[in-house]
């Protein structure tokens, strides 16, 4: 048995609170696919971040040959997840100044699970297997999305895990590159009979697997899902496929005239104007109908217009982070115009500093340096902003040995207009560090990792 999830809960908020997940029971073996669906917000992301030793369980047990992993000490649980543990997330977070060779290795070097020679022959062997030997010296800005994809996995797969956890790990791919990624990591698991656990909204991937769950408010159960797929797919019909013939009538003998005898001709002309008018109804009915949906594509357009203005053309990332002494330190962010749509206008940018203690976040004391970071800027090529923080902090949470988990939080309104009237985007973004503690010496801190030189004072951490 690889792991076994027993009455796994997690609430959230205080009694009553809100159950995420509600007593799941899991077992994965050796070289066993299984795959869970279900709704967003069902609770698999939750579920698949305690399989992983992410997030702790309100209630229930992991076992890991037999040991309970969150009985593990904060150093132990790092050690857990960086050697029997591999992940693949919903976005590959390659770190963009590494090539893809030494994306791939850095878990095998942080861990030290083998000298940098083996982890980079391992690294160059695995990224071989995912067919990108050619592509290893590339960095990610110059890589497609599948392979990008492609070195996420090979570099969940470096430390050799027993445990694969895929979360929705094709969702921002085309149709045929998603088949291709599940093709690989299927032809993967076979050959190298790792347990794999995938999380997908695809009922066609998910009917891949030997064992398919399906996660409803927080409940996980089995599933017969090739079957439910079959049901979806099945074409329906509405009503019968032919019409029988009325019985013909005889034809109508003359009689004498009555009173009323011309009343069902008028009837009928009266049915006839009012056939028209309704007719006309329908008409003006059907032409506001199409404008309203022409005005929604539009509003839906405008929308998307600005969604890939403040995501796609606006880049950001954290440009450096500065040891300034006594605990305090200087972050520097940038914002860099890539489109080529003309200047883009950033209001009232706001971003804020958080430590991971245990499992909470703790924010920390921050302020922006000058007035950069306040009222409206016009970006045309990059724009810098400073801050700083104070990270006198005691009792942080270790993913990384003797380094502090930080998290950089900004949020900002993103226009095309330097005076906007509703075309305004809020855009927020996550940056996510591991900060040297103020006072730490370097040798305590070479004790616990090895690095080539000088410990640095931050490492760039992928969004998660």
């Amino acid at each position: 048995m690889t792991l076994s999830a027993q009455s796994l809960g997690k609430r959230y908020g205080a009694d009553p609170g809100y159950d995420a997940v509600r007593d799941a029971n899991l077992d994965v073996g050796r070289g066993e696919f299984i795959s869970i669906v279900g709704r967003s917000g069902s609770g698999k992301s939750t579920l698949m971040a305690m399989l992983g030793a992410l997030t702790p369980p309100t209630e229930g047990r992991v076992l890991f040959g037999g040991a309970d992993i969150w009985t593990l000490s904060e150093g132990e649980l790092a050690r857990f997840r960086s050697r029997h543990v591999g992940f693949v997330f919903q976005f590959p977070s390659l770190l963009a100044n590494l090539t893809a060779v030494d994306n791939v290795a850095l878990p095998a070097l942080i861990a030290r699970t083998m000298p940098a020679e083996q982890a980079y022959a391992h690294a160059y062997d695995l990224l071989a297997r995912v067919g990108l030997a050619d592509r290893a010296d590339a960095y990610p800005g110059s890589m497609s999305g599948g392979e990008q994809r492609r070195v996420a996995i090979a570099r969940a797969l470096i430390n050799s895990p027993a445990l694969l956890l895929a979360d929705e790990p094709t969702s921002d791919l085309d149709e045929d590159t998603e088949t291709d990624i599940i093709d690989l990591l299927a032809d993967l698991q076979r050959k190298q009979a790792f347990g794999f656990v995938l999380v997908t909204h695809n009922l066609q991937l998910a009917k891949r697997a030997q064992r398919t769950y399906e996660m409803r408010q927080g409940a996980l159960a089995a599933t017969d899902l090739p079957q439910a797929v079959v049901e979806a797919e099945r074409p329906r019909r509405f009503g019968p496929s032919t019409i029988d013939p009325a019985p013909a009538r005889p034809a109508p003998t003359r009689g004498p005239i009555r009173l009323g005898g011309n009343l069902w001709r008028g009837a009928q002309a009266l049915l006839a104007t009012a056939a028209v008018i309704f007719a006309g109804i329908l008409l003006a009915d059907f032409s506001v109908e199409k404008y309203q949906a022409m005005r929604v594509r539009e509003r839906i357009a405008r929308i998307a217009a600005l969604r890939h203005l403040a995501l796609n053309s606006l880049q950001g990332d954290i440009q450096s982070v500065t040891d300034l002494g006594d605990g305090r330190f200087e972050l520097k962010t940038y914002l860099q115009n890539v489109g080529d749509g003309g200047p883009i206008y950033v209001m009232a940018p706001d971003m804020r500093a958080y430590v991971q203690v245990k499992t909470a976040w703790r924010e920390l004391p921050m302020k922006p340096v000058d007035d950069s970071a306040s009222g409206v800027a016009k970006i045309e090529g990059k724009q810098t902003y400073r801050y700083l923080f104070d990270a006198q902090v005691r009792e942080f949470a270790q993913l990384l040995p003797n380094y502090m988990h930080i998290r950089f939080s900004g949020t900002m309104l993103v226009s095309p207009s330097s005076k906007p009237k509703g075309d305004v985007f809020e855009r927020k973004e996550n940056y996510y560090v591991y900060l040297k503690p103020p006072g730490l010496a370097d040798e305590a801190v070479a004790r616990g990792m090895r690095f080539s030189g000088k410990p640095p004072v931050w490492i760039p951490m992928p969004p998660h």
